[in-house]
């Protein structure tokens, strides 16, 4: 496994290798995508923005998740049950009750990227963009515009790829009792060369992996200053105007959690689990140089200009932590 992400990783890294591969792959898949006859079809929304969600047992901080992408503006949440065994149905329950939460049971392995084609034709025709995160990334817009209102400045782009900012665990060894934006403000210096995006559904040819998609007609994505993103990772990582929080350790306790879970999310995450018990100690002390509490003033930020009670900030102890 080592000799192999060595490889993997030198020519991951490779601009040049990055890009040839990418645009290779892209002038097939932009024409002959799983993805393509629906967006032949598909007819352009005039706005909302969606996100998709693939979780498994992620019960505990999902309320957090929703509350706070909704007070940056979020329309609606697809989100794709992968074999939870928690109590997360409670927990979404006023979301699913007041619409803005539709529930996919998704019992397949590998679930990526299967989930998140059928979010797409889902959502083609209903929302302008959709978004692909995972429970532990929260995006944070720094002049403190909606996440629609950003987008709305990428009129011609399919898609709009964001960088991972890394967190680290604060020095918590047992799961704290407050939101994730308060309990983790410990990161990394510099941001991630990896990306996650947001895409233009009736314009999705195929997705290529969790951070990249091809688009119809060929097209690439770009990033927040409006240069081409060409796959996953970008070697000049920038997070000027908008980035995502990657709360990726938390805790001691979460980080053994799911090391002991085996991946049903794709291939690679299956045969080449990144959460391993034996690299605790390390992992346990990456992304905690810089404090940051940008997504705390984020969320303080974006409710008040809605008038919405900043619940992450108010409740003690906060309970989506529970369970």
């Amino acid at each position: 496994m080592g000799l192999y992400f060595r490889i993997r990783e030198k020519l991951r890294y490779s601009p040049t290798f990055n890009r040839a591969v990418y645009l290779g792959q892209s002038l097939y898949r932009s024409h002959f995508g799983r993805l393509v006859g629906n967006a032949r079809r598909g007819r352009r929304a005039e706005q909302g923005v969606a996100v998709c969600l693939r979780f498994r047992d992620e019960g505990r901080y999902l309320a957090e998740w929703l509350e706070y992408h909704r007070a940056a503006g979020v329309d609606h949440f697809f989100l794709y049950d992968n074999f939870s065994a928690d109590h997360y149905r409670s927990v979404i329950q006023p979301w699913l009750q007041a619409g803005e939460v539709t529930l996919v049971d998704w019992p397949r392995v590998p679930a990526s990227p299967a989930a998140e084609e059928d979010c797409i034709r889902r959502a083609t025709g209903r929302f302008q963009w959709v978004g692909f995160l995972d429970a532990d990334e929260f995006v944070v817009i720094r002049d403190g515009r909606s996440i629609p209102e950003f987008l709305a400045g990428f009129r011609r782009a399919p898609g709009v790829s964001l960088h991972w900012v890394m967190f680290g665990s604060s020095g918590h060894r047992v799961r704290p009792a407050e939101p994730v934006i308060t309990a983790y403000q410990r990161r990394a210096p510099a941001p991630n060369r990896h990306v996650k995006t947001f895409v233009r559904p009736e314009r999705a040819a195929q997705c290529r992996n969790s951070h990249s998609w091809f688009y119809y007609p060929m097209g690439v994505a770009v990033r927040e200053h409006g240069d081409p993103m060409y796959g996953s990772v970008n070697m000049k990582p920038t997070t000027d105007l908008a980035w995502i929080n990657h709360y990726y350790c938390k805790s001691e306790e979460d980080y053994l959690e799911k090391a002991a879970r085996r991946s049903t999310l794709d291939q690679v995450g299956i045969n080449f689990p990144t959460r391993r018990a034996e690299r605790i100690a390390e992992d346990m002390l990456k992304n905690n140089e810089a404090e940051d509490t940008t997504a705390a003033e984020y969320y303080q930020a974006r409710c008040a200009e809605s008038g919405r009670t900043p619940l992450l900030l108010e409740t003690e102890p906060w309970p989506g932590i529970a369970g």
